[in-house]
This record gives structure tokens, C-alpha cells and sequence, in this order.
């Protein structure tokens, strides 16, 4: 539990292979979501903001716990993030602090701080990654660097979503289901390396209750379930968008 990548779940992960598309194919999925961007608040809007911070409560089912935890995690970009946790477990609180920024990362438990190592930096270049696909940010115009290609239709809480499959070099794959009538995203999916069992297993994460930020829809609950088993659940009490963040918050002590 010390040294899970806790910031990444609440806001989802990816695959490893690059992939190409047809142009009939790129181009279909290139129009979802364009959709989605226009529901989720339009790309000036969407652009104009690369970082943000979430702070929020919920529970951690992982590795048959279920563990009590508030928080905030702080994102730019695609190459930092910080989450500052408090788990609650046998009567006791404590404090996580997990960061990482670009080839770098550090975790810290109580008054112990211990650099990532180079598979746990590699996981949470990953997660950062997935993450800031789904604030949908960087699909905004010509999104180079990212390939498109459909992944079907399914139902996603009794409602019809489509997928789009987000491909990148050196990435994994991530997957993004937006609902069919409002655009909204309502679930993304990835492959993810489970600290508990160190196997890969899926993950799915299920975004909902959209409110108004700055003018863009942001979620304010999310469910993430690892192999369809619950694994993380939480509710915002605010969540922030900022334009830049300062660099100091990203250094270790």
C-alpha cells in the first residue's frame, strides 16, 4: 500500500503496442471525439488547461482490504503528478505522498522517503499518461502523436457508449467509451501491472456526476474495478483547473 500509484487509479491507465488505422476507421473515431470534446466543454477550453488538482475521499478494495482514504492529487501535463493521501487502517491514520515528474519519482510514508524504482517510475509514466488522455486534452486538434481507431459499441450503466482506442509510441493502449447521446466519457479501459498479485490485469474505470469547472465538464465520482472486482471508489469535493503549477510542489525533500 506504501508505494501504490494511487494518483494514476483515480484518474486511469494503458496498453503497449502501437497500431494504425484505416482511414475510414481514423476518421470515425477522429469524429467521436471530436464530440466528445465539444461535450466536455469544447478544445479552447479543454487546451487552455493542463494541469489541475482533485481533492477527494473514498475507499480502497485492493488486495482484499477495504481501506478508508482522503486526498489530493495534483496533475500537469502528461509527466507530473502528486498525490498526498491519508489511508485509515487499524485505528491508526496515515500519510502517503507519491510524486513523480518525468523520469523521476519518490514516495514517502510517515518521515521515510524512498526514490521509485525504475519499474514504479515506468508504471506511473503509464498511469499519468492514461490519465491525461481522459481529460481528453491532449485528442484536442491534430493530437499528433496519438493514433485513432473505433473499439465498438457497448453498454456502460444501462447506456449505449462508443469506444475510441488511443494508441501512442512507447504507450499502452487506452481505450475511451463515451455515451452515445451525450458525448460524455463514461468509462476508459487499460492493462495495468497489480501490485498485489504483480500480474497484469484489466482495469476499468467508470467517470460520472459532471459538473461545470471552468467552463469544462469534470467528473466528480469515479469507480475503478481491476479484473471487474472493485477496486477503488471516491467522490470530489473540488476539483481545480489551472493553466500552470508550480514546480516546486513536484520536488522531493
Amino acid at each position: 500500500m506504501t508505494r501504490t500509484r494511487l494518483a494514476g487509479l483515480t484518474f486511469s491507465l494503458a496498453l503497449l503496442v502501437t497500431s494504425s488505422a484505416r482511414g475510414d476507421d481514423a476518421a470515425d473515431a477522429r469524429a467521436l471525439v471530436d464530440k466528445a470534446i465539444k461535450a466536455h466543454g469544447g478544445g479552447a477550453n479543454l487546451a487552455k488547461f493542463k494541469g489541475g488538482s482533485v481533492t477527494f475521499s473514498g475507499t480502497f478494495h485492493g488486495m482484499g482490504m477495504k481501506v478508508p482514504m482522503t486526498g489530493t492529487i495534483m496533475t500537469y501535463a502528461d509527466d507530473k503528478v502528486k498525490a498526498d493521501i491519508e489511508i485509515e487502517a487499524g485505528g491508526q491514520k496515515f500519510r502517503i505522498v507519491n510524486v513523480l515528474a518525468g523520469d523521476k519519482g519518490w514516495a514517502k510514508f510517515g518521515n521515510d522517503t524512498k526514490d521509485m524504482s525504475k519499474d514504479e517510475i515506468a508504471q506511473g509514466q503509464q498511469e499519468q499518461h492514461a490519465g491525461y488522455l481522459a481529460s481528453l486534452t491532449p485528442l484536442v486538434g491534430a493530437a499528433k502523436g496519438y493514433t485513432l481507431a473505433p473499439a465498438g459499441e457497448m453498454l456502460v450503466n444501462d447506456k449505449a457508449a462508443l469506444g475510441v482506442k488511443v494508441s501512442a509510441k512507447g504507450r499502452r493502449d487506452v481505450t475511451l467509451y463515451f455515451d452515445k447521446t451525450t458525448g460524455l466519457l463514461v468509462r476508459h479501459d487499460q492493462t495495468v501491472n497489480d501490485e498485489g498479485s504483480g500480474r497484469e490485469v484489466a482495469q476499468e474505470t467508470y467517470p460520472s456526476n459532471y459538473k461545470d469547472v471552468n467552463g469544462t465538464k469534470q467528473s466528480f465520482k469515479f469507480v475503478v474495478k481491476r479484473d471487474s472486482k472493485l477496486y477503488l471508489e471516491g467522490e470530489a469535493s473540488e476539483v481545480t483547473l489551472t493553466e500552470t503549477l508550480d514546480a516546486g510542489l513536484f520536488v522531493k525533500p
